[in-house]
């Protein structure tokens, strides 16, 4: 029960201190090259922050029952946001949002035509690390969160990439980099944490690079 206290109120407060505003949206929007946002860009990047914000509270809960993220250390509470957090991320990109038009791409896009490829990269040199490190310590117990967390952040990435655009072109672009920035590095922050030590710390470090690696492609059309 302290440990479902404990991610509530993390969850919670999260929320509240994270609450998008009018002043958010367009310090996102323009943080992530889009000059001089309108208002109704402004609601899209609004709306966008919601949908992941809202679930904090209740994936946060739901985290802190499995059994990688059972415990009162530090590692567990790391666990529980990081693993929450993915999980948001990859919930808010893969449903659809209601009332929204949806349009069909007419040109192929590729994962390297939305994210950058030095986030990329890097995030594949981290699992692999990662999974060596595991391996040669026999560490097999991590193999499982390990797998969906890596099975996680590709989910996010074949959504952003597949999933039809909405709302305004320019700020459907941006927000499609961001969250495939965003978890690479949520997911490299989460693998690290499974080995401890200071692969905790490179992983934080690798999180808030990616997440704020703001190369947007011009090759994403609607």
């Amino acid at each position: 029960m302290y440990d479902v206290l404990v991610s509530a109120g993390v969850g919670l407060l999260l929320l509240m201190f994270l609450w998008p505003t009018q002043s958010t949206g367009k310090r996102l929007l323009k943080s992530w090259k889009v000059t001089d946002p309108t208002p109704a860009q402004i609601d899209d990047a609004i709306r966008y922050l919601k949908r992941r914000r809202l679930l904090y509270p209740v994936l946060f809960v739901g985290m802190s029952f499995l059994p990688f993220a059972s415990g009162r250390g530090l590692g567990s509470l790391a666990a529980v946001v990081l693993g929450g957090t993915l999980l948001a991320e990859l919930i808010a990109v893969a449903l659809p949002r209601e009332g929204r038009e949806r349009v069909a791409s007419l040109t192929p896009r590729g994962l390297f035509d939305i994210g950058s490829q030095y986030v990329l990269g890097a995030y594949a040199a981290i699992v692999v690390i990662t999974l060596v490190w595991l391996l040669v310590h026999l560490d097999i117990a991590q193999l499982p969160v390990f797998v969906v967390s890596v099975a996680a952040v590709a989910a996010v990435w074949w959504a952003a990439v597949a999933r039809p655009a909405d709302g305004d072109e320019v700020v459907d672009r941006a927000l499609r980099t961001r969250s495939v920035h965003v978890s690479a590095g949520i997911g490299a922050a989460m693998v690290c944490a499974l080995v401890g030590g200071k692969f905790l710390f490179v992983g934080i470090v690798a999180w808030v690079l990616m997440a704020n690696t703001n190369v947007v492609s011009s090759k994403i059309v609607r």
